[in-house]
């Protein structure tokens, strides 16, 4: 029996409890039309009074109530604090003495403003709100949450109760109000992983150039021994002090792939280390929007699964329902087509605040499946815990360098023995950075929210400029 079948049918008892004093009041008043006695008559009154009044409230108070739940924003950076209003709106005569909201919150966004109870559910808590609400009314009340961790969460559904001015009968429902939130994994500067600032994946080991498109005219500078004499701008160059090259887009652009392994122990029963697996997805992030900044037209896999996410309910619930298959965790792959752009930082992002903390699946198959349409001169950068790299990884990794594909390897940690040694005969086709271990992840956590307070501290003590 779902709940709303089960509280409809509570309802139900508690009306039919309510029959004696109807019956109790009728007698009263024949009883009262016989001995013509005003006592009587008074006290079939008040029985009346206690019969239909709290029914009254019972059957109407909740009707005509509408409630609204509002985030100032649906997507957030991690370590931002958001904003919820919870809006309630008495449309009708019958005022509410009291009313009590139950707003499911995840636990995980602590709350900065309000009160809210430990509920029986995992990784839930409620923010219980109670106010007096009269005729034709309208009441918001505002509140803060924290967002220190990322994911995709859900804030509702939302329990009410009421009830009659004496507080003999309360009346509840669960309203299926849900407002959802994504929070984008942490995006910082690259030299704080311990990746170079200047140059995070090296140099480039591709050998094949881009080539200069002459019909996309970009720009000038000045000339510089070994250009090619053909693009020199003869009118810049007689209006300047010297000679000027013309500059051209190249006719392709370089394409980034970055590949993330979500596993963080060798072996599936081991479980997952969540600390390093949010290190990883950070680390990641902070390569897609570093490589967006350099031109790169970046793409993304992951060997993982997407938490649902949306407004539509049928696409929520497919997306519920692959994630409890048992096939899915075998073919678990996310993938983004390379692009460039703020719409594809959007998407990148998105696609990792929406990674599910789970083992993922074999990293091989999906390299050699969805890494061939990487066109020849691109570059392909595995980031993953050097616990999990084997040896059939880095085979795949020397087969796409042979194709004419750079690869680059970031790894966190130390690796397996067979591993390192396959490392090193790969030496020199393989570039390796190792980033600092995940021990630095609450450090880095905890730079963030000093920087976060910084920038709040400083835009509070600015000047009030008067028009």
């Amino acid at each position: 029996m779902s709940d709303t079948a089960l509280l409809q049918q509570m309802a139900r008892e508690t009306l039919l409890k309510r029959r004696p004093w109807l019956v109790l009041a009728v007698a009263l008043f024949l009883l009262s039309a016989v001995s013509r006695q005003s006592l009587v008559f008074l006290t079939a009154l008040f029985a009346l009074i206690c019969a239909l009044v709290p029914e009254l409230w019972y059957r109407r108070a909740l009707q005509h109530l509408r409630l609204d739940l509002e985030l100032d924003r649906r997507t957030l950076p991690l370590g931002e604090e958001l904003g919820l209003t919870l809006s309630v709106e008495n449309r009708k005569l019958l005022p509410l003495p009291w009313l009590e909201v139950e707003i499911e919150i995840p636990a995980q966004l602590p709350l900065l403003s309000g009160r809210s109870l430990p509920s029986y559910k995992a990784q839930r808590a409620l923010l219980v709100n109670t106010l007096a609400i009269w005729w034709f009314q309208r009441v918001r009340r505002r509140y803060r949450l924290s967002c220190p961790q990322r994911g995709v969460y859900s804030l509702g559904p939302v329990m009410v109760r009421t009830g009659d001015p004496f507080g003999w009968l309360i009346r509840q429902e669960q309203l299926k109000q849900q407002v959802r939130l994504l929070v984008y994994p942490l995006v910082a500067p690259l030299e704080d992983f311990g990746l170079t600032p200047l140059a995070p994946l090296g140099m480039q080991t591709s050998l094949l150039r881009l080539l200069e498109d002459p019909l996309r005219f970009a720009g000038v500078r000045p000339y510089q021994p070994g250009d090619d004499p053909r693009y020199l701008h003869w009118k810049a160059s007689a209006r300047g002090a010297g000679l000027y090259r013309k500059v051209f887009d190249p006719a392709s652009t370089a394409r980034l792939l970055l590949v993330l392994n979500i596993n963080t122990f060798r072996e599936p029963w081991m479980g997952i280390d969540v600390d390093l697996q949010e290190w990883l997805i950070s680390l990641t992030a902070s390569l897609a929007v570093w490589a967006l900044k350099a031109g790169y037209q970046v793409g993304l896999l992951v060997n993982s699964l997407l938490a649902p996410w949306g407004d539509d309910e049928n696409e929520l619930e497919e997306g519920r329902q692959l994630v409890r298959s048992a096939e899915a965790t075998y073919h678990a792959r996310v993938t983004v087509p390379c692009a460039r752009g703020s719409e594809q930082e959007r998407r990148l992002l998105t696609a990792l605040a929406r990674l599910l903390p789970y083992m993922g699946a074999a990293i091989d198959p999906l390299l050699e499946q969805e890494a061939l349409p990487l066109s020849t001169g691109g570059t392909l950068v595995l980031v993953c815990a050097a616990a999990v790299l084997q040896e059939s990884t880095i085979e795949r990794l020397l087969e796409l360098r042979r194709s004419g594909r750079a690869v680059q390897l970031v790894l966190c940690g130390e690796g397996d023995e067979r591993a390192e040694a396959a490392l090193a005969q790969a030496a020199g086709l393989i570039p390796v950075q190792h980033i600092r271990g995940k021990e630095q992840w609450h450090e880095l956590l905890q730079m963030a929210d000093m920087e976060k307070r910084r920038r709040t501290t400083s835009q509070s003590g600015q000047p009030v400029q008067l028009a």
